[in-house]
C-alpha cells in the first residue's frame, strides 16, 4: 500500500515535517458570481463545505507569492464573451 504524498501545487516540492505548509483557497463560482477572491491559511485549516473550493497545497511564502501573483494575472484578463452577451455591431 501506497502511503499519499502532498505535493506543492506550484513548484512540485514534496511535503517534509519542517516545511511551513499553506493551503490557497479559491471559488471556481466566483468567475460568474463576481465574488472574487483568495485566501491563504494554515494547512491543517478546517474548511466548511471543503468540496465547493479549490484548494492548493502551497509550501511556503515564496510558492504563495507565486500564486498570489498569477491570481492577480487572472484577474487583468479580459472575460472570454458568452453567450448571453450580444454581439457588438459595426457602423
Amino acid at each position: 500500500m501506497q502511503i499519499p504524498h502532498t505535493v506543492c501545487d506550484i513548484c512540485g516540492r514534496m511535503k517534509q515535517e519542517t516545511n511551513q505548509w499553506l493551503i490557497a483557497v479559491t471559488d471556481p463560482a466566483s468567475k460568474t458570481t463576481g465574488n472574487v477572491g483568495i485566501a491563504f491559511g494554515p494547512a491543517n485549516a478546517a474548511l466548511d463545505e471543503r468540496h465547493l473550493f479549490l484548494i492548493e497545497d502551497i509550501c511556503g511564502q515564496a510558492c504563495a507569492h507565486t500564486r498570489l501573483s498569477r491570481y492577480l494575472d487572472e484577474l487583468q484578463q479580459p472575460a472570454p464573451p458568452t453567450a448571453d452577451a450580444p454581439e457588438e455591431t459595426a457602423q
